[in-house]
């Protein structure tokens, strides 16, 4: 049965080969869906290729160029070689119609570019195969389109740069191969869209330095080819990108520091399985070089010609299974003796021949007797002095560095200077001649550099060797150090209160300097405790909102580096209206006095000080002071014509502002001695000015009437007139509407005491303008005299057409 159905298979393979053989074009050969054109010289693309071509094979043709419609009607294309044409163009569209085409070849023709779109219709396609043409340069977008590919071949060409831009689309891609390009530099995002690759062969490139980033994004890279290129420098942590690689080659290349000196570059590649590190000029093993390398099976050291391996170097390898190794410089001394018996361990067969001590030259190690490991003379250099682990230079200035090794060997030692990883080979060095006392050769060799620029910073080592080994020194690292100066200095501003301050500072140094402020000299800022104050992290201005007076000061910008510091400074000026304090209040006070007028002001500038009175300024005389900036007026023995409203008047560079105080000034008020002795003289004086208003007017009353006698004493209102003794008067003795004024008499003697006597009198004043002081009669009653000798004075303040005294008590007992 199972014989039945193959034989059905093949008449139907024949019946259909047959078939297709009749469509078959003459110049070509086609066996089922495949039509081989190849080696048929053709220059051009056979027209009458059938539309069943699956696989079409032009290889080995002249072609230089084809159509875009060449393959129009070969839709059910999988498969199409163009091998070793002359290709150098591919004509746009001329792929759009292979909508099935999953592999395409084009291996060593004359392609020189890669145009963007070029595959973009390709969606099937799984490998693309463009080895050994003279591709240089691939424009952005140059493989955009192929969303299913797997393997992207570029060997053999002219490639100087790997960039993102001509790998965007790449998403899927699996294997990419460059061997055998110029590629000297890999941008640190250039993997970004080949997140899924395995495989990358950068071998046989131009490559000298991996750095930190080089691989960023390849986390699933398990394959690395890197051999045969120029490297001399890897940065640490430059693999931490690949933690899932298996395969790493690093073969011809210079990176023997990498192993001598164990800088730990490996040690994130903990699933490495194979490791290749040949013809590195590997000297010797450091005991922490393969640290991290836990899962290494196989390990590639040939073509190093070691001299010594540290005790136990290949710790850091408990599954190693492979190691291939040959040397024929092995210093076979008691140091050694581990490496003999791990060997004898684990049964590598290796190729390890000694070099010293001279009985044990050209034998294998693993035939020295064990007794023979021993330690009488120290050949390799060993160092007694190195370089400072760290140097601080300014700009411009000389500094060297030092390094003196010592050996028991006779031969010359060499000295050689390194600068991150990679040798110094124009550095000027001067070698301090050897020394050999017998038994120890010393050699010193100085590094020196002059006018120290940026470039001169990094991580220096001395590495000195002779042809029993290298030792290296530990690194020193040199900063070159730039004094910061200011490239933005803040300046002085002044602003209203409210408003935004805005102050700049910025500078430049080497390290770069750390800008910071301070207010007064200390780190009280009132704004940022009211969280006014900010600081732009990316910027070099430094804001302070809603401004307020308390933010007044001297703003000072520090700039501070490992070279020095700098300060510059800024005055912050908050500018405000003039206000007052408080607002002024009116006083009163008594005639004599002193009082004191407050003009309280704020602003900013700050204000000057006009006080007006009457429309007038006001000046400082013998009674009129002024203190405290003139915030205060002083007024002393005040009289009455010091009344009135006063102004403040406070004006600045914002404007003007004015508040008043009205002053109030009430007559004096005497004490009561002087009072008693008014009141006393005014009586004095009244009686007396009765008294003889009285004697006149009854001497012309007499004169003018008959002789009477009196009998109407009795009746008087003044019986005794003038003796101080006389009756009550009449309710209209005095009227409201009198108008009088007071004499005072001081020519009346002295009293028992000493005391001058006054007397004192009301004068009645003439209704005209006369105003002689003369006894007169009442205007409305001419006929009756007014005795002013009474006891009706009120103690009340009289109106203005009364006495001119202010008020005299009532005192009935006044002395005549």
């Amino acid at each position: 049965m199972v014989g039945v159905f193959y034989l059905i298979i093949f008449i139907h393979y024949l019946w259909s080969s047959v078939y297709c053989a009749k469509d078959c074009p003459k110049i070509c050969m086609c066996l089922g869906e495949y039509v081989d054109c190849s080696q048929k010289n053709l220059k051009t693309v056979p027209l009458n290729i059938p539309e069943w071509t699956s696989q079409l094979n032009l290889n080995n043709n002249r072609l230089q160029s084809f159509h875009s419609d060449a393959f129009q009607n070969l839709t059910h294309l999988t498969e199409l070689k163009l091998n070793k044409n002359k290709i150098g163009v591919i004509p746009k569209d001329a792929f759009d119609t292979l909508k099935r085409l999953e592999i395409l070849e084009l291996n060593r023709n004359q392609l020189e570019d890669i145009e963007a779109l070029t595959f973009k219709s390709l969606e099937q396609l799984v490998t693309l195969r463009l080895k050994r043409n003279r591709i240089s340069q691939l424009k952005d977008g140059a493989f955009y389109g192929l969303i299913k590919i797997k393997s992207l071949m570029l060997d053999y060409n002219s490639i100087q740069i790997i960039s993102k831009r001509w790998l965007y689309g790449l998403n899927n891609l699996k294997e990419l191969t460059f061997s055998h390009n110029v590629i000297n530099d890999i941008h640190a995002d250039a993997w970004e869209v080949c997140k899924d690759l395995k495989s990358l062969d950068l071998s046989n490139n131009q490559i000298k330095a991996i750095q930190k980033d080089t691989f960023k994004h390849l986390n699933n890279l398990e394959k690395l080819l890197l051999q045969n290129n120029n490297i001399t420098f890897i940065k640490e942590g430059a693999f931490d990108h690949l933690p899932n690689l298996k395969i790493l080659q690093l073969n011809n290349n210079h990176i023997s520091w990498a192993i001598e000196d164990a800088n730990g570059v490996f040690n994130s590649l903990n699933n490495l399985f194979k490791f290749y590190i040949a013809s590195n000029n590997i000297k010797s093993i450091n005991k922490n070089a393969f640290k991290g390398l836990s899962n290494v099976a196989y390990l590639d050291l040939t073509n190093n010609n070691i001299t010594s391996v540290q005790k136990n170097a290949f710790n850091e390898m408990p599954l190693l299974q492979v190691l291939s190794l040959n040397t024929s410089a092995l210093l076979c001394d008691c140091n050694l003796r581990w490496f003999y018996d791990w060997l004898t361990l684990k049964q590598f067969r290796v190729q390890t021949i000694c070099s010293y001590p001279e009985q044990l030259q050209g034998i294998s190690l693993l035939e020295v007797a064990v007794n023979n490991f021993t330690c009488v003379d120290l050949p390799k250099p060993r160092l007694i002095e190195e370089p400072e682990p760290e140097i601080m230079a300014l700009k411009g200035e000389n500094i060297s560095l030092s390094c003196k090794a010592m050996s028991s060997a006779a031969g010359p030692m060499n000295f050689i200077w390194k600068k991150d990883n990679v040798e110094l080979l124009h550095a000027d060095v001067n070698v301090i001649a050897a020394t050999y006392d017998g038994k120890n050769t010393e050699s010193t060799s100085i590094l020196k550099i002059f006018k120290v620029k940026n470039s001169d910073a990094g991580k220096y080592q001395c590495v000195v060797f002779n042809e029993f080994g290298a030792t290296y020194s530990q690194k020193s690292s040199i900063s070159v150090l730039i004094f910061p100066t200011f490239v933005k200095i803040p300046q002085n501003i002044a602003i209203k209160a409210g408003s935004t301050a805005r102050l700049e500072c910025a500078a430049h140094g080497e390290p770069f300097p750390e800008i910071a402020w301070q207010k007064d000299g200390g780190n009280d800022f009132p704004a940022a405790r009211e969280r006014r104050m900010h600081v732009m992290p990316t910027d070099d201005v430094f804001f302070i909102v809603n401004a307020k007076p308390i933010d007044v000061g001297v703003y000072s910008c520090t700039a501070n580096n490992a070279a020095g510091t700098i300060i510059a400074n800024a005055t912050l000026t908050i500018e405000e209206m003039p206000s007052f304090v408080k607002p002024m209040e009116d006083k009163e006070i008594t005639a004599g006095e002193s009082v004191v007028l407050q003009c309280m002001a704020a602003g900013i500038p700050k204000p000057t000080i006009q006080w007006i009175k009457d429309g007038g300024p006001i000046h400082a005389t013998e009674r009129h002071f002024f203190t405290a900036e003139d915030q205060l007026m002083i007024i002393v023995d005040t009289v009455m014509s010091d009344a009135g409203i006063y102004q403040c008047q406070l004006n600045n560079s914002l404007g003007t502002e004015t508040d008043s105080s009205e002053l109030l000034v009430k007559p004096g008020v005497t004490n009561d001695n002087e009072l008693m002795g008014i009141i006393i003289i005014t009586v004095v004086c009244c009686a007396v000015l009765t008294s003889v208003v009285w004697v006149v007017i009854i001497y012309q009353t007499r004169k003018s009437l008959p002789q009477f006698g009196d009998t109407s004493s009795d009746n008087s209102s003044c019986k005794d007139s003038g003796t101080g003794n006389s009756a009550k008067r009449s309710n209209d003795d005095l009227l409201p509407g009198d108008e009088y004024t007071l004499i005072i008499n001081d020519n009346n003697g002295e009293d028992a005491n000493g005391v001058p006597r006054r007397t004192a009198s009301l004068v009645y004043l003439v209704n005209d303008s006369n105003n002689s002081h003369m006894p007169l009669l009442h205007k409305d009653r001419p006929l009756y005299p007014r005795s002013t000798n009474h006891e009706r004075v009120e103690d009340t303040e009289p109106s203005s057409s009364d006495v001119k005294v202010d008020s005299v008590p009532t005192n009935n007992n006044l002395d005549g």
